[in-house]
């Protein structure tokens, strides 16, 4: 797979599409990146549960 990025200049990009567009395109940016950012805060806590459970299931055996 090829990917093409074309770099548009703000300015530019303003005159296409309007202001009240760009805004919503900001702010469905920053939506993504916090989901994201939920989503590995989440997966931190699963794994933190996971280890704390296995820490407190160890036992010392006596070898005799």
């Amino acid at each position: 797979t090829k990917e093409i990025k074309i770099s548009i200049p703000e300015e530019l990009f303003a005159l296409f599409i309007p202001e009240e567009t760009i805004g919503h395109l900001k702010k469905a940016k920053i939506e993504l990146l916090l989901a994201l950012r939920s989503l590995i805060d989440a997966r931190i806590a699963t794994l933190e549960k996971k280890e704390t459970r296995s820490k407190g299931t160890r036992k010392k055996v006596p070898i005799t």
